[in-house]
């Protein structure tokens, strides 16, 4: 763990201590850790979660964090996809983390902690809305950026040993992320950008200069930082599009499918082993099974601003489930009319179905 270097502040390339302890960076550290173990106790892979089950820990995503579960911002950067995710992001945290926190002092350390992580969910919420965010990533380029924009306009205050040490990490969490990008296409690249572009502005004016002269009150820098947090909370969850929540509904059409084929299967069997009349045959097909299937398949058919993918998926969602009901519409009416021309017309219809669902199956491998 690096530390700052002591030192008078009018010798250059020397840093003068300030709150070095670093009880934040280890409090942020502790907070990220029991987040995980909670989630792990509570059924959560520790290898490899799913998007579903960090999703309902609070992580961001556009089609509910932009409709007012704009906590998810936050909360979304203590949460990770994985024990490996988590881990990397701790122990890089453990090396800038005290370093900024000696540069800046707690207060400032923590909010530029803090925006910088909000600074990346809102640009991820603007670049891919669709996509479930979560992890400490966003803060950490954020901590990185906010040492840039300090020597942007403050050379030769941090001994060069101490800066080369912490360029070091930056350079294995740069290459570990994007390691880790091209390991998992769905990293969130955009989070960390905004993080470190966040974390770059508020390093231009949020770490005291070191000579009394040159400092303004910190509470007021204090203040502009926190009014940015503000703004980058309120402005994507008031100004970007709203997307529709593809994955909530498709949770919805999987379940719907299976209750109705359910229903119907059994229900097809009771049919031919004379248990049921035609007519309550008929009824179970028109009145329990088709109404509650049309109406998922119609919100489905609904959902708009999804990505390219998504609508892709859900074009062919519509189309089996078209086909499904078409099947068993055909079928209710050849039993009721004694048409064999349409109950040969369904069982066609049910062929182009698991068709077409498993041409789904094989998208989603």
């Amino acid at each position: 763990m690096t530390n700052n270097a002591g030192g008078g502040a009018s010798t250059p390339g020397a840093l003068p201590a300030r709150e070095s302890s670093g009880v934040l960076s280890i409090a942020l550290i502790a907070i990220n850790v029991l987040v995980f173990a909670v989630m792990v106790i509570k059924g959560v892979s520790f290898m490899n979660p799913t998007a579903d089950s960090v999703l309902k820990w609070g992580a961001d995503y556009g089609p509910l964090t932009l409709r007012g579960q704009w906590w998810r911002m936050f909360t979304s950067m203590f949460l990770h996809f994985g024990i490996i995710h988590l881990v990397f992001n701790m122990v890089v945290l453990a090396n800038i983390g005290p370093f900024m926190e000696s540069l800046l002092g707690r207060a400032a350390y923590l909010i530029l902690y803090v925006v910088a992580g909000l600074g990346g969910g809102a640009l991820s919420l603007a670049y891919h809305p669709s996509l479930v965010s979560a992890g400490a990533s966003g803060a950490i380029f954020g901590l990185y950026g906010g040492l840039l924009g300090f020597l942007l306009l403050h050379r030769n205050v941090i001994a060069p040993e101490v800066l080369k040490s912490q360029t070091n990490s930056a350079l294995i969490f740069v290459g570990y992320n994007v390691v880790y990008g091209f390991a998992r296409p769905n990293t969130d690249v955009a989070a960390h950008m905004g993080g470190l572009a966040a974390g770059f502005v508020l390093g231009l004016f949020l770490v005291p200069p070191f000579s009394q002269e040159e400092r303004a009150p910190q509470g007021a820098r204090n203040a502009a930082a926190i009014l940015l947090g503000v703004a980058l909370v309120a402005v994507p969850v008031l100004a970007l599009p709203k997307p529709d929540d593809f994955q909530g509904e498709f949770k919805r059409v999987a379940d719907a499918d299976e209750k109705a084929l359910t229903l119907y299967n059994a229900s097809l069997d009771k049919w031919k082993a004379k248990q049921l009349t035609d007519q309550q045959f008929e009824d179970i097909i028109e009145k329990q099974i088709i109404p509650p299937y049309h109406a998922e398949r119609e919100s489905l058919a609904k959902l708009k601003r999804l990505p390219e993918s998504q609508t892709e998926m859900a074009a062919k969602l519509v189309q089996y489930m078209t086909a499904r009901e078409d099947g068993w519409a055909l079928l209710a009416d050849g039993v009721r009319t004694d048409n064999m021309d349409k109950i040969k017309q369904s069982n066609e219809k049910s062929k182009e179905a698991d068709l077409l669902v498993g041409g789904i199956s094989d998208d989603k491998k």
